[in-house]
């Protein structure tokens, strides 16, 4: 332990270069700084406040807890705020503030609990836009951290990091991008020009994909890529799910290999941190959503054909099963669901370009393609007792069928209906707190766990696709209640 008074003489001399620092026992530097709240779950992504002479760091670049940066940094004179992350260990965590006038390091202001649940330690998530955190068309705080990922991390009180979007990168649509007809209004959703202008560095002109993140500095445990077919998880991603993984995995990357494709993959991944439990919740989606997201008619010549899905999915699962964590691995759900099936079906009857069974025929195909994927994975799975196949189609046709009852409120997969988000594909707020709950029945079962199950109620109460509160703004498309 370094003298106080000696170390006030030094920065002394210093005064005008650097703020003055005191180092006291255990290593701590500069000003005392207190917390509010004190401790928080392993998960982290809540503020923390930290109180006390914050003006004497001059301005604040970066704050990390735990050795894991923060974001959002909010500073006056006397407090700091800023939104953390989690760390990987519990216990005090190191804080560490560095300011344009000096740092301050803190080791006893803030610790991380440990889970209470028996959760093991290491956790991971990979696949695609569902296991991200999309709603909307979109992806951005709010959606990672209230996406299926996010809400079984934080019952479970587990370090997960996310790669968390900056809000101007690709905003998702909101209540208020749609008239009261729910008819979307024109120039709302993704803009790719903004887009592509938000991860435009402006002094070069070049791409700077450190811009689409808060925290660009955070090594992710949710490799999920939006986008991602079963051959882009396995290998890598081409193309724009080349340029989204970039921007998760190695946003440092050098302008000109933006869209070239990363030299790991999301499987690769896995297998160098080996994690203790692992889960995917869209495996096969995007070789099939194709098939149904077109305005003209159904198109199964874009599905992948199951010749290719089963010798991949056969690799990947027995790569996995290699590894000595428990895998939960959802099963692909039957798309005809979607709202665009249901519109496809009325308009083209109308047109007179399909019959009903004509129409009908189609979406048996296409939900017999569904089925034999789902085979397919049943087979890839059985030979390894860590993977688990998760029942997704079961679960998403009994909503289908008859919803579910939240806060008293029946949530549907009809168009604004609650269950799914804005861009009626990828579920909303409350649609992925039941997909967790799912999830983490099963987690419970198979680990001997006590996760607690996500309050979808509470998360109802402030989720923007709530049937209630938008019939409440007047949209007269909502879904009666029954």
């Amino acid at each position: 332990m370094r003298l106080p008074s000696l170390t006030m003489q030094l920065g002394k001399m210093l005064v005008g270069l650097a703020a003055v620092t005191v180092v006291g026992c255990g290593g701590d530097l500069g000003p005392k700084l207190t917390a509010a709240p004190a401790h928080a779950s392993q998960f982290g992504y809540l503020d923390v406040t930290f109180s006390g002479d914050v003006a004497s760091l001059g301005d604040i670049q970066s704050v990390t807890l735990g050795g894991v940066y923060t974001y959002n940094l909010r500073a006056t004179p006397t407090a700091l705020t800023v939104t953390i992350q989690g760390a990987p260990v519990p216990g005090p965590a190191e804080l560490i503030v560095t300011g344009s006038r000096g740092r301050a390091v803190r080791h006893g202001a803030f610790s991380y609990d440990p889970p209470t649940t028996g959760a093991p330690r290491t956790w991971a998530a990979f696949g695609a836009s569902v296991t991200q955190g999309t709603e909307s068309m979109g992806i951005d705080e709010h959606t990672q951290t209230f996406g299926v990922t996010a809400q079984i991390a934080r019952a479970a009180g587990v370090f997960l990091p996310l790669p968390i979007f900056d809000p101007e990168f690709a905003t998702p649509l909101h209540a208020t991008d749609f008239d009261s007809d729910c008819v979307q209004k024109p120039d709302t959703g993704i803009d790719f020009q903004k887009l592509t202008a938000r991860i435009t560095d402006p002094t070069t002109g070049l791409f700077n994909l450190k811009l689409a993140r808060l925290s660009w500095q955070t090594t992710p445990q949710n490799f999920a890529v939006g986008g991602s077919k079963l051959v882009q998880t396995l290998r890598g991603g081409t193309g724009t799910v080349a340029v989204l993984e970039h921007v998760i995995d190695e946003p440092t990357a050098d302008p000109g290999d933006v869209v070239g494709m990363l030299d790991i993959s999301q499987i690769q991944r896995l297998e160098q941190l080996d994690a203790d439990v692992v889960f995917c919740t869209d495996l096969f989606a995007n070789d099939v959503d194709a098939a149904v997201g077109e305005s003209d008619d159904l198109h199964l010549e874009e599905v992948t054909d199951l010749a290719v899905i089963k010798p991949l999915v056969a690799e990947m699962m027995g790569r996995l099963g290699k590894l000595h964590g428990q895998y939960f691995i959802a099963n692909l759900l039957s798309l005809t669901f979607v709202p665009n099936v249901v519109d496809l079906r009325a308009k083209r009857l109308l047109a007179g370009t399909d019959t009903a069974a004509s129409f009908d025929a189609k979406v048996a195909a296409l939900d017999q393609i569904i089925d034999d994927y789902n085979a397919a994975l049943v087979d890839a799975i059985a030979p390894y007792p860590n993977l688990h196949l998760l029942d997704f189609h079961a679960r998403v046709e009994q909503v289908r069928a008859s919803g579910i009852m939240v806060g008293g409120e029946l949530l549907t997969v009809q168009k604004f209906g609650g269950f799914l988000s804005f861009d009626n594909l990828h579920p909303s707020d409350s649609g992925y707190a039941s997909l967790a709950n799912f999830f983490l029945e099963s987690l419970n079962a198979t680990l001997s766990t006590q996760i607690p199950m996500v309050d979808v109620d509470a998360v109802l109460a402030q989720d923007e696709a709530d049937p209630a509160r938008l019939r409440a703004a007047g949209f007269t498309c909502v879904p009666p209640q029954p």
